[in-house]
């Protein structure tokens, strides 16, 4: 993997395994599309120190626990899906976690045919 795919897969990474949690005001109950939107890019490009080209969310996060909403992210022209769900609302602050739709595995070695020496890793 190179290029543009290991760019999206390092954003995407950093995203795996411990969701990334940030905390935007309300506003009329909800957090503003283009406020969450702006939001997890900057968390994104924090986590992973590589530039999102940009974020887009469905709409506005629901200003409750457990709300969620679907966004992409497009990392070297590779598109990420996201979920960014509410963890915690407390008066006009919500707290909400970001995650990727999957991970991205690692790459696997190919199998060794019965019988055949083991390739030892190279340095």
């Amino acid at each position: 993997m190179s290029g543009p795919r290991l760019a999206a897969a390092l954003a995407a990474a950093a995203l795996v395994g411990a969701a990334l949690s940030a905390c935007s005001a309300l506003d009329d109950r909800s957090v503003p599309e283009s406020d969450l939107e702006t939001a997890v890019k900057q968390l994104m490009e924090e986590q992973s120190g590589h530039p999102v080209e940009s974020v887009t969310c469905d709409g506005d996060l629901p200003g409750e626990v457990d709300a969620s909403v679907r966004c992409t992210a497009t990392v070297d022209g590779e598109t990420v899906g996201l979920t960014v769900t509410a963890t915690d609302v407390d008066g006009n602050d919500v707290r909400y976690e970001v995650r990727t739709d999957t991970a991205t595995p690692a790459p696997t070695p190919p199998a060794t045919p019965p019988g055949e020496p083991t390739p030892s890793p190279s340095s």
